[in-house]
């Protein structure tokens, strides 16, 4: 599970000010929290829209991610955790490098077809066996070949790699400031429907 604290300035000093306003703070968060969350899912599934660069069948990583955002919780009356609960996407705000457990090599897939499937799962939805290419002086390549559709040419689908080093991505997450904008802006919704309320005698803030 990942912990992203929002520490935008604007944001923090612009949502205590309007918390200092209102007769009840933890309701305003409330309010505030489920913006977030929204915007979080929100910005997941418009990442999910993009085409894989490989082409191929969609894994739908980000429509995962999306639904792993958990409902925001309370903690105290100044604070808001929302939860990212699928592990995978620490590897995409931090990167890192990935090694496999229990195998001798990470399979990287190369075409298309091979796209969000593990050995076992494209061999059995294609028929389609693989075998590693041998070198020119001997031994084997780190290279993972099958003949499609009977055809006397092969295909190379997946490449053996010990690890793999992966880069942050640096739109896993919103623009902070951006971010901080949205929850600003729900804050002061809030605000001023309670003033509305209040000057029409239904309440007060």
């Amino acid at each position: 599970m990942l912990e992203i604290i929002l520490n935008h300035k604007t944001t923090t000093e612009g949502i205590g000010a309007i918390a200092d306003q209102v007769r009840n703070p933890v309701a305003m968060l409330k309010v505030v929290g489920r913006r977030g969350a929204n915007e979080l899912k929100s910005h997941f599934r418009d990442r999910n829209s993009t085409p894989n660069k490989l082409g191929g069948r969609r894994t739908n990583f980000w429509r995962q991610i999306s639904d792993s955002v958990n409902s925001p919780v309370l903690e105290g009356s100044t604070r808001v955790r929302i939860s990212i609960t699928d592990p995978r996407f620490v590897q995409k705000v931090f990167g890192g490098t990935i090694k496999p457990k229990n195998a001798k090599a990470l399979t990287i897939p190369v075409d298309p077809l091979a796209y969000g499937r593990t050995v076992a799962v494209f061999q059995q939805t294609t028929g389609i066996q693989l075998f590693l290419l041998r070198k020119t002086g001997g031994g084997f390549s780190n290279l993972l070949a099958g003949f499609p559709n009977k055809s006397a040419h092969f295909v190379v689908y997946y490449v053996l790699v010990k690890e793999v080093h992966q880069d942050k991505d640096p739109e896993a997450l919103p623009k902070e400031g951006e971010f901080g904008a949205a929850l600003l802006d729900e804050a002061q919704q809030y605000l001023d429907r309670k003033v509305i309320r209040g000057r029409s005698g239904q309440g007060s803030t």
